[in-house]
């Protein structure tokens, strides 16, 4: 994420900051300032959007706190059964420990060492130097604040870890400060934050999570009427047909669960990418099964693998996968399904990203543009969603169970490495084999390990925090990415050396291309080498577009998908042609093509550095 663009992010996250309370007595999570006497306001990262830890994740924290401790942690503090998670900003993974009300300590994994961690916090670390477990240090020192250095003779009492970048707990000898720093060169410790004596302290009460729902259930009661009404108010303004798009995630199966109290029986729209969790797969399955719904899948096939074998992995900044296997094959199935528009119903929700933050309710659906998008559940939180669950007992994706705090691609580039090495305990040999085909691209590229080895792969410029953790100023390699086509234009024409294409270069299907924005182009082959002379309204950006959806296409047919007169098929021997008879030469296909997109954009940026 790019400074000025992180710091907007920010922004807007912290100005749509989900408010949750916390009720003292019976010590539980409220989600209205009104149920509880007295509320005090939880005080957590934002978004805020905290989870409940459940499952088998619960234990694994409970897991990873405890192999930092070296003790259980009951001797340090409670270990509730109500016990929450909030993803915060780290180079990896990284989410906040809600215990009574209080965050107690941040679960990160770290991308240099691959494993997780546990960084203690406020009265938990407080607690670590009164019992003197894990590791701490008392320092004579009047006060203590984030960047100062500790040295060795500061420390009067310590159990001090031998390893560098280990955490530890801090208290000052007249008891007035408290912090937790790291260890640094030569026995130093560098204090990465600090605060005077917590005032708060760890509660009584030890509720279950059916508990938190009786205590919230006023709220939830709203929440279901209001998104009731909501789904009905459309079916009144606009007259459209309805359908819920349904990713086997929390918030779509809580939207289909309101959609069929408003509406009743209702077509279900689930788009198989490909590369989804097999669990999740079956499991959409399962629900279409118990329900009796009317499903219908968007099934992109292949086209992921096709796409890699002709533009390499996708990455945060380079996205060409949503488009070839969610909207391309997701939109087709709509203009089948609904040709005269619909309205599609949608888990969506406004804490889950500052994208998503500044998304109305209801809008315009730009891959479905007879179509609109809706979101009954915009204003929930993460909470309000699975306290419904717990409520209304819906039967949700056992992979969250595992630790995931939301659902997709399994190999998604906009996952952190930490919820890869998730996956890879979940489904093995799948992960087995994308490290793979990773580490074979990698060495055609002449890529470095750490490309691999460091999730490198998930961005085509990594972030700084990322290099520095590895030792770089920037980024020391060149990215290839793209289709693999060099372009020279040259008197009255351009030329295209072309590597590693999915087809052969071949004249005719160059020049059948070519004709969706100019006609009669002169095209000349030898060998991988293809000329093309210019002429007529058709630009050097035009041929090197031409050529992408030519020889390098992952056949998503995105551009039939736009094309108004339906003139773009699939060819028997692979790609795509052009039914030049039927043609507009609008170019809309060449505008549309994501693999063509994609690659201009990298070579593009390449050209600026």
């Amino acid at each position: 994420m790019r400074r000025g663009r992180g710091r907007e992010t920010f922004s807007i996250l912290k100005r749509e900051t989900a408010k949750i309370w916390w009720d003292p007595r019976r010590n539980l999570p409220l989600l209205d300032e009104k149920l509880g006497s007295p509320a005090i306001p939880l005080h957590a990262t934002p978004p805020r959007d905290v989870r409940p830890v459940i499952g088998k994740w619960y234990k694994f924290v409970k897991d990873v706190v405890e192999g930092y401790l070296g003790v259980p942690v009951k001797r340090v503090v409670p270990w509730r059964r109500v016990v929450l998670g909030n993803k915060v900003q780290y180079p990896d993974y990284g989410e906040e420990i809600i215990v009574d009300g209080q965050v107690v300590g941040h679960v990160i994994y770290d991308l240099r060492e691959k494993r997780w961690r546990f960084r203690p916090l406020y009265k938990f670390a407080e607690r670590i130097v009164e019992e003197r477990v894990g590791f701490y240090a008392v320092v004579d020192l009047p006060r203590l604040g984030r960047g100062f250095e500790i040295h060795r003779g500061d420390v009067v009492e310590a159990l001090l870890p031998e390893e560098r970048d280990e955490y530890v707990s801090l208290a000052t000898v007249n008891g007035g400060f408290f912090g937790v720093g790291v260890m640094a060169r030569r026995g130093r410790i560098y204090v990465l934050k600090a605060w005077r004596r917590a005032r708060t302290s760890f509660l009584d009460e030890d509720p279950a999570w059916r508990d938190v729902v009786e205590a919230n259930l006023e709220v939830l009661e709203e929440k279901e009427r209001e998104a009731v009404e909501f789904i009905r108010s459309l079916k009144e303004k606009y007259g459209l047909p309805f359908y819920v798009s349904f990713s086997g995630g929390k918030d779509s199966l809580v939207t289909l669960h309101l959609a069929r109290l408003a509406l009743g029986d209702i077509k279900v729209i689930f788009n198989d990418t490909g590369i989804e969790f097999p669990d999740t797969v079956r499991y959409v399955k399962w629900i279409a099964e118990r329900y009796g719904l009317d499903l219908e899948v968007a099934a992109a096939g292949e086209g992921f693998w096709r796409g890699f074998e002709s533009v390499g992995p996708p990455a945060r900044d380079f996205r060409w996968c949503c488009k070839v296997v969610k909207f391309s094959p997701t939109a087709k199935l709509l203009r089948k399904l609904f040709p005269g528009g619909a309205i599609g119903l949608v888990g969506q929700r406004k804490y889950e990203s500052s994208a998503r933050a500044k998304s109305p309710r209801v809008w315009k659906n730009k891959w479905f543009p007879k179509g609109l998008a809706a979101s009954p559940i915009h204003e929930w939180t993460a909470l309000d969603v699975w306290l419904y669950i717990f409520w209304r007992k819906l039967v949700p994706n056992k992979l969250y169970y595992e630790g995931f705090d939301r659902l997709g691609c399994w190999l998604c580039p906009a996952t952190e490495l930490g919820e890869l090495e998730l996956a890879s305990h979940v489904e093995p040999e799948l992960y087995a084999d994308w490290m793979r085909k990773l580490e074979s691209y990698s060495k055609r590229q002449g890529y470095p390990s750490e490309w691999v080895e460091y999730g490198l792969w998930r961005w085509i410029d990594p972030p700084r925090d990322i290099l520095r953790m590895l030792g770089k100023n920037e980024r020391w390699y060149p990215e290839k990415r793209g289709a693999d086509i060099d372009v020279k234009e040259e008197e009255g024409g351009i030329r295209l050396l072309l590597s590693n294409s999915k087809f052969p270069a071949d004249a005719g299907r160059m020049r059948n291309i070519l004709h969706t924005v100019c006609s009669g182009a002169s095209v000349e082959v030898r060998g991988n080498s293809v000329h093309v002379s210019l002429s007529g309204k058709c630009g050097a950006e035009d041929v090197v577009r031409a050529a992408v959806r030519s020889f390098y296409c992952a056949e998503c047919l995105e551009c039939a998908n736009w094309c108004p007169t339906g003139a773009i098929y699939r060819r028997e021997d692979g790609g795509i042609g052009v039914r030049e008879d039927k043609c507009l030469q609008c170019g809309v296909c060449n505008e549309k093509c994501p693999i063509a997109e994609y690659t201009l954009k990298v070579r593009g940026r390449a050209q600026r550095r």
